[in-house]
């Protein structure tokens, strides 16, 4: 086995190709590089990962993204995720290359079932366990007896067209002295930066006293610009799915409101597809997120992503660690402003 040559100056393997402009932008950010070289099934990040502003280590949504596209490219044509289960175990660094092994767990018929670590000089930072399916078919198969229910698209929700874009939301938050200037101006440039825009829709029942396991946050989300590759749909809504999520808890709850949280970090995410051959992230969706519950330094959260004209694609659930302000986070909120 030759010896793997690191790119000069740069968080990769390999030098970066340029971007390529006719995919989207989360294409080119989430590419990944077969290493050959070291055997089947590991693969490595071909461009420098994401690391927002303020926070400790690499946006947890590259990670989670990049282990189901390398995970993708181990299964049998056809297949398609259904559930994935992942635990964050350290923070990445995003000036060391990632190399993701893909263990072929389980290979059946219908089913399969991989697993993926992703290390950083030999240290596990992630792990995630999938398993695919193999759809059937609406127009080929043999009608088949199924158990089928699905909760419905929420009503008298705004369109995105009527709901403010993230930059005005930015500064309405910043007019209404939730957010001080330095936080803004993160929050600006996070917001430009994103391959993904957003538009807030409001929450419901946010009103003083109510229960916080009561009220519902919701937002539209697409891709900015087109996705080209089919196989990238799942993987960028992996992506997107860690955003705000955690920091539902401060949506919903005054004892988590900004400057009360001394840290806020994602332990674990967990991801079921109901419709993986109709998801398609450079189209308006809808996002909900609410939070059953919160105790012993950690908060459950929940996500359920609907598209208009299909239903429910996907519901998510992340718990995280939610330490309020006690002297042990030191003096800075970095830890927070991540997850916000």
């Amino acid at each position: 086995m030759g010896t793997q040559r690191r790119a000069s100056n740069t968080a990769t393997i390999k030098p970066p190709p340029p971007a390529d402009p006719e995919k989207s932008k989360i294409e080119n950010n989430l590419e990944i590089t077969v290493l050959g070289e070291l055997g089947e099934g590991f693969f490595t990040n071909t461009r420098v990962l994401h690391k927002p502003s303020g926070a400790r280590g690499i946006y947890g949504g590259c990670v989670i993204a990049q282990a189901l596209a390398v995970a993708q490219k181990t299964v049998p044509p056809g297949m398609k995720i259904h559930s994935m289960h992942c635990y964050f175990i350290l923070a990445g660094n995003n000036t060391v290359p990632i190399i993701y092994h893909v263990e072929n767990i389980r290979a059946g018929r219908s089913y399969a079932t991989r697993s993926v670590h992703a290390k950083q000089k030999g240290q596990t930072i992630f792990t995630m366990t999938s398993s695919f399916t193999r759809p059937i078919s609406e127009d080929t198969d043999e009608p088949k007896r199924t158990v089928q229910h699905s909760t419905q698209f929420p009503k008298e929700v705004p369109a995105p067209e009527d709901c403010p874009t993230g930059a005005q939301t930015i500064s309405e938050w910043l007019s209404e002295g939730r957010i001080d200037a330095e936080v803004a101006e993160l929050l600006r440039e996070r917001e430009a930066s994103d391959p993904f825009e957003f538009r807030k829709a409001g929450i419901v029942s946010d009103t003083p006293g109510t229960d916080p396991t009561h009220k519902i946050q919701r937002q539209w989300v697409r891709v900015r610009g087109n996705i080209s590759d089919e196989e990238a749909h799942l993987p960028a809504l992996a992506y997107f799915s860690d955003s705000f999520f955690l920091g539902t808890v401060s949506r919903v709850n005054p004892q988590a409101r900004y400057g009360k949280v001394g840290m806020m970090l994602s332990l674990d995410h967990t991801i079921y597809f109901h419709n993986a051959r109709k998801t398609r992230m450079d189209r308006w969706l809808l996002v909900e997120y609410d939070s059953p519950w919160a105790a012993d330094e950690r908060a459950l959260v929940t996500q359920r992503i609907w598209d208009p004209e299909v239903g429910l694609l996907a519901t998510c659930y992340q718990e995280g660690l939610m330490r309020l302000k006690d002297g042990r986070e030191g003096e800075s909120e970095n830890n927070v402003i991540s997850k916000l």
